[in-house]
């Protein structure tokens, strides 16, 4: 089966212990049969380091730094390409900007990056977030450790419809690339397939404040409409992706629900975690419809939460604040 991903983007931002990133990267890539291309991309030396550092150059130093990661990049490729075809660039400057604009000018539909910060109290790093706020395309973010084979894939969907008219088609058109996306990876690994969808009515935190007054029968029934509305919503997600995999796909693939009632920003990692995830597909921007909108406060606090992989997906029509507008 070919797989989602075509046109794969790994990055490095150091030349320390990478080969296990680069083993996941190839292992994605070959799950996915799709093109990869490492980059290594470093931090341009500070301009006025001469003036610090009377021993310092800053010519022969720019000039020795660009040769040796030259000379890495090009020994690594040929040890890692002798497994798979791999295609390498040099950035040298400021590498977020100059890995959004290689993904931008190659046309990258996935970039695969380690986690900045291996830290269990946080795992996700400034760079990753810069990254799953503003690159155009996924971004699968890896922990040091992960399983190369995952066995439990997650998909955090948010059914919650209730949003102005314009937002609603967006929505539903994010959910789906997830739910594909989620479906791909687990077909791919042999692995289970999760949904996960937390809706939250009145928050616990406003009722047990005492400043309002909760029917408590009424609110029963109001979760109870809610459940089904996020069920049947689901239904149809799952429907329009039957639709799509080939005949006997999903009676194999047989995703798992979990609608449950809570704190979104609390209960996706939550749940989560409980599930044992090896990876979550989740949605990483807040109001959609508006290009280049920052990362939501319910994705944020979640992938803070995680011990797992992630796959950061934007809707579709999203614009890089990074990247030129078209046109210009």
């Amino acid at each position: 089966m070919k797989g989602h991903f075509s046109n794969i983007l790994c990055v490095l931002n150091d030349t320390h212990e990478q080969d296990e990133i680069i083993e996941q990267a190839i292992h994605i890539a070959k799950s996915h049969q799709a093109k990869l291309t490492l980059a290594l991309a470093l931090e341009a030396l500070p301009p006025n380091a001469n003036i610090v550092m009377e021993s310092f150059s800053y010519i022969d130093s720019e000039q020795s730094m660009q040769s040796s990661a030259r000379q890495w990049l090009e020994d690594k490729q040929q040890q890692w390409s002798a497994d798979y075809p791999i295609k390498t660039e040099l950035c040298i400057g400021q590498p977020l900007l100059d890995v959004v604009s290689l993904v931008g000018e190659r046309d990258i539909d996935l970039l695969v990056k380690l986690s900045d910060d291996d830290f269990m109290d946080r795992l996700f790093g400034s760079d990753d977030i810069r990254l799953l706020r503003k690159c155009p395309c996924p971004v699968w973010i890896l922990h040091r450790g992960n399983s190369r084979k995952y066995k439990k894939v997650v998909a955090a969907l948010d059914l919650n419809y209730h949003y102005p008219e314009h937002e609603i088609s967006v929505r539903k058109a994010l959910n789906m690339d997830l739910l594909r996306t989620a479906s791909q990876i687990a077909l791919l690994e042999f692995a289970e397939l999760h949904i996960v969808h937390v809706f939250d009515a009145v928050p616990d935190t406003i009722v047990r404040s005492g400043f309002i007054s909760v029917d408590n029968d009424r609110m029963e029934h109001d979760l109870s409409k809610i459940h089904d509305e996020r069920q049947q919503e689901l239904d149809r997600l799952l429907a329009q992706l039957e639709s799509e995999l080939d005949t006997g796909v999903m009676d194999y693939l047989q995703p798992q629900r979990h609608i449950v009632h809570g704190y979104p920003r609390r209960e996706i990692a939550a749940t989560t975690r409980s599930l044992g995830a090896d990876v979550l597909v989740m949605g990483t921007v807040a109001r959609l419809g508006v290009p280049g909108f920052v990362m939501g406060g319910t994705a944020e606090d979640t992938i803070q939460q995680i011990d797992c992989a992630l796959v950061g997906i934007k809707p579709r029509g999203f614009v890089s604040p990074l990247l030129p507008k078209p046109g210009s």
